[in-house]
C-alpha cells in the first residue's frame, strides 16, 4: 500500500513537472534584439524570430499595417517568419500570440547600423571627449534608440546577447558609443527618420576576434595571427570569440549597414589586414545575407613603437576601400593626436561616417565625404606629378606650405620632397632625387600632412611603390666624456645590418651621409640622422636624434628611487636628453613615479658655473598627475655634503586644468658647483576629494635644465 502511494506520488509529481514545464515551454520567448523602444529598418522584410514550443502556432500583428502573419515553432521549438516594414514612423506595437501573449511597444521604424570595433568605438562621451558634457546635456532625442551589447564571449556562436533598446536621453547616451551616436545624431538630423543603433565593441581588440573563427583557421597566414599581436589581460585574443557572442546574436536583425572604428591593434601585422579586413567584411555581409555599406575610419597617426606600423595599416585600410566594393573610409589626420591612440574629437568622425552614408547609401548629393584618394602619376622633367580622386574642385593646403611629399630613385632611398599644388593634382620634387621612381606622402607612423581637397577634407596618406618595406632601427646613445668635454655618440643596429650612415646637419643620410665606423664626438646642439643599409636596400625608417645642449644634458645621473617602467620617457636619461614633453602625458617623454618620490643626482664632471635650475612637472588631476607635495634643489662640491638652495612646497586644491609646471631657482650671481640634488614628494594616494581616492598618485617629470 505503501509502496503504491508512493506510485502514485511519484507519477502525480512527474505529471506536474511535465505539466509546468510544456507549459514553460510553450511560452513564447523573444532574443533581446526584440523588445521594447526598438527600431526595426523602414521598408524592407524583416526577420522576427524565437522560440515556443513545437509545432505552436503563433500570430504575429503589427499595429502599423494591423495585418497577421501566422507561423509554426519546429521541431526544435524555433520559429522565425520575414514580415514587411512601412515607411518611418512610430511609435508602434508588435504582438505575437500564441500559449501566451507577448506585447512589443514604443516600437520605431526607420534606419538601424551597427558600431563596431575597439576603443575608439567604444569610447562614450563620458570618457573625456570633447564637447562631451555639452553633448551629453543636448542628448534629448526619442527618435534615437541604443542596442548596447556589453563584452562578452564565446567559444561557439550565440543566438541571443544580454542587452536591451533604450531611448537616447543624457542618462543613456552618457555610456554609448560616442562616435556611434554622433553618427547617428547626423543620420536622424538629415534623413528625418528614427535611427536604432547596435554597438558591439570592445577596446583592444583586433580583427580576428571580430570573424568567424573558420575564416581565420582556414587561411594559413591568417590562423598565425597570435604570433604577431601581443598578450594582455585586457581583451581576448582567440579568433571569432567575439563574433560568436557579440554579432551573431543579431544576425538576424535586418539592418541599413555598419561603421567600424578598429586597426590600431592589428598594427603588428599591417601587411595581413590587406587580406584580412575584407575577409572580416565578407564574412558580415555573408551573416546578414547582403552586401551591407561598410564604412570605416582610417586609423590616426599616432607614435607607434615599430616605424611605418601605423602607415602600413593605413595602406591595408586604403586598399579594402579600392578593393571592396561599397564601402568608404574616414581619414581623420587633421583630428587625431600622435601622443594619443584616442583622438578627443569624436564629433568630427561620427559626422563624417554619416556623411558617408547619406552620400552614399541614401543618396544625398550636395555632401561632400572623401578627401583626395591617390589616383596616379607621372614623371615630367625630374618632377613628380601626381593626381588624386575626390579633387576635381582642386586642392588646398593647410598650416602653410604642402608637407610629408617624399620622393625615391631607383636606389630606393626616400627624401623629403619639396610639394606644389597645381588645380586638381601636386607637383613634386626634391634636389636629392633627380630621376623620380616613387612618390610618398604621410607614410610614416607621425608623419605632418596638410593636403586638403577645397571641402576641407584630408587626403589620405599612401604610396605609389609595391617595395618591401625594411625596419632596421639605429639606436642613438649619448655620454658626456668630460676629459674632452664633449659628447660621444655611439651609433648601434642589429647584427645582420651591412651599413649605417649619418649626419649631424639635418641633412637626410642617404646620399651625403658620413659612413658609420667609429662613435665621434659632437660639442654642440645638432640634429643626428642616421639608415642603416641591408642586403643592399636602405632602411626605410630614419632615426633622427635632436640634441638640446645644456649643462645637464647627458651628464651622468643617479636615480636613487625608481620611476614606473610603463613611463620610462626613454629610460635613465630622459630627464636629460634635451627633449621636452607636450601637455600630453601619454607623449612618450615624461616620466612618471607612481606612489613613489623623486631623487636623483647629477654629476657635472667638474665644478661647472651654474646661474640657474629648472624642473618641468605635469599636472592632470583628472588622470590622477599632481604635482609634488615638495620639491628641492641642493648643490654639493663633493657629492657627500648637499647645500639646500630651493624649497617649493605646494598646496593641492581640487582643478581640472593640464598644466606643466616648472619649478626654477637663479642665483644673484652665478656660483660654482660640481653635483645637483633634486627631489620631489609624491603625495602618495589621490585625496579624498577625487574621484579614485586612495588609487596610487602619479608625479610625471620632464626636462631639467641647467644654465
Amino acid at each position: 500500500m505503501r509502496i503504491g502511494s508512493l506510485a502514485i506520488k511519484i507519477f502525480s509529481s512527474l505529471s506536474l513537472f511535465f505539466f509546468v514545464s510544456s507549459a514553460v515551454l510553450a511560452d513564447i520567448r523573444l532574443p533581446s534584439v526584440l523588445s521594447d523602444h526598438m527600431v526595426l529598418q523602414r521598408n524592407s522584410a524583416v526577420k522576427l524570430w524565437g522560440w515556443a514550443n513545437s509545432a505552436e502556432k503563433i500570430e504575429i500583428t503589427g499595429s502599423w499595417d494591423n495585418h497577421t502573419y501566422d507561423v509554426t515553432a519546429d521541431r526544435n521549438a524555433r520559429w522565425e517568419i520575414t514580415i514587411a516594414t512601412p515607411e518611418a514612423g512610430g511609435p508602434f506595437t508588435l504582438e505575437f500570440k500564441g500559449a501566451n501573449t507577448v506585447i512589443l511597444r514604443d516600437i520605431l521604424i526607420g534606419e538601424v547600423w551597427v558600431c563596431s570595433g575597439q576603443s575608439n568605438m567604444e569610447w562614450s562621451a563620458n570618457s573625456g571627449i570633447e564637447g562631451g558634457e555639452e553633448a551629453i546635456a543636448a542628448a534629448n532625442n526619442s527618435r534615437i534608440r541604443f542596442f548596447q551589447i556589453p563584452r562578452t564571449t564565446s567559444r561557439y556562436p550565440q543566438d541571443d546577447c544580454p542587452a536591451e533598446w533604450e531611448v537616447c536621453s543624457p542618462e543613456t547616451m552618457r555610456q554609448f558609443s560616442a562616435v556611434g551616436y554622433f553618427f547617428g545624431e547626423n543620420l536622424q538630423e538629415n534623413l528625418n527618420v528614427p535611427i536604432g543603433l547596435i554597438q558591439a565593441a570592445w577596446g583592444g581588440t583586433a580583427a580576428e576576434v571580430w570573424t568567424p573563427e573558420e575564416v581565420i583557421s582556414g587561411d594559413a597566414e591568417f590562423s598565425k595571427w597570435d604570433q604577431v599581436l601581443g598578450t594582455s589581460d585586457y581583451w581576448p585574443r582567440q579568433p571569432g570569440v567575439l563574433y560568436n557572442a557579440m554579432i551573431h546574436p543579431v544576425i538576424g536583425f535586418k539592418v541599413a549597414g555598419a561603421i567600424w572604428y578598429q586597426g590600431e591593434s592589428n598594427t603588428g601585422n599591417a601587411i595581413l589586414y590587406r587580406r584580412l579586413f575584407p575577409a572580416m567584411i565578407e564574412s558580415w555581409r555573408n551573416a546578414w545575407d547582403f552586401p551591407m555599406p561598410f564604412y570605416f575610419v582610417q586609423i590616426a597617426p599616432f607614435n607607434y613603437g615599430t616605424p611605418m606600423q601605423g602607415a602600413l595599416l593605413r595602406e591595408s585600410q586604403l586598399e579594402t576601400m579600392k578593393a571592396v566594393p561599397n564601402t568608404g573610409m574616414v581619414v581623420i589626420s587633421d583630428i587625431g593626436n600622435i601622443y594619443d591612440i584616442h583622438p578627443r574629437n569624436k564629433s568630427g568622425v561620427g559626422r563624417r561616417l554619416a556623411n558617408w552614408a547619406l552620400a552614399r547609401t541614401y543618396g544625398h548629393r550636395d555632401i561632400a565625404y572623401c578627401g583626395p584618394i591617390y589616383k596616379s602619376h607621372r614623371v615630367d622633367h625630374g618632377k613628380m606629378i601626381v593626381s588624386f580622386d575626390y579633387a576635381d574642385k582642386g586642392l588646398l593646403s593647410k598650416d602653410g606650405p604642402l608637407q610629408g611629399f617624399q620622393l625615391s630613385g631607383v636606389d630606393q632611398i626616400f627624401y623629403p620632397a619639396e610639394a606644389v599644388i597645381e588645380g586638381s593634382e601636386v607637383v613634386v620634387s626634391s634636389d636629392f632625387v633627380l630621376e623620380p621612381e616613387a612618390v610618398r606622402y604621410g607614410f610614416g607612423n607621425t608623419t605632418f600632412t596638410n593636403l586638403y581637397n577645397q571641402y576641407e577634407l584630408p587626403a589620405s596618406s599612401f604610396r605609389s611603390d609595391d617595395w618591401p618595406i625594411i625596419i632596421k632601427e639605429v639606436e642613438t646613445h649619448i655620454e658626456y666624456k668630460p676629459e674632452a668635454d664633449a659628447y660621444l655618440v655611439t651609433l648601434t643596429a642589429e647584427e645582420d645590418v651591412d651599413q649605417i650612415k649619418y649626419t649631424t646637419n639635418g641633412d637626410p643620410p642617404g646620399l651625403s651621409g658620413l659612413v658609420y665606423r667609429s662613435p665621434f664626438y659632437i660639442d654642440r646642439e645638432c640634429t643626428i640622422k642616421s639608415l642603416a643599409f641591408f642586403e643592399g636596400r636602405a632602411s626605410d625608417a630614419i632615426t633622427e636624434k635632436v640634441v638640446n645642449m645644456n649643462l645637464a644634458t647627458f651628464k651622468p645621473i643617479e636615480l636613487t628611487t625608481n620611476y614606473d617602467q610603463s613611463r620610462s620617457g626613454g629610460g635613465d636619461q630622459a630627464l636629460i636628453d634635451g627633449i621636452k614633453g607636450s601637455v600630453n602625458f601619454s607623449d612618450g617623454r615624461w616620466q612618471g613615479y607612481l606612489g613613489n618620490n623623486l631623487d636623483l643626482t647629477i654629476d657635472f664632471g667638474a665644478r661647472a658655473e651654474i646661474s640657474s635650475v629648472s624642473l618641468t612637472a605635469l599636472k592632470n588631476q583628472n588622470a590622477k598627475i599632481f604635482l609634488p607635495n615638495k620639491v628641492t634643489f641642493e648643490v654639493s662640491n663633493d657629492g657627500e655634503r648637499f647645500t639646500e638652495v630651493y624649497r617649493k612646497p605646494l598646496f593641492h586644491g581640487r582643478e581640472d586644468n593640464v598644466e606643466i609646471y616648472r619649478y626654477e631657482f637663479e642665483y644673484n650671481k652665478p656660483r660654482k658647483t660640481r653635483y645637483l640634488r633634486i627631489r620631489a614628494d609624491n603625495m602618495g594616494v589621490c585625496p579624498t576629494w577625487h574621484n579614485q581616492a586612495g588609487d596610487r598618485a602619479w608625479m610625471m617629470f620632464d626636462e631639467i635644465v641647467v644654465e
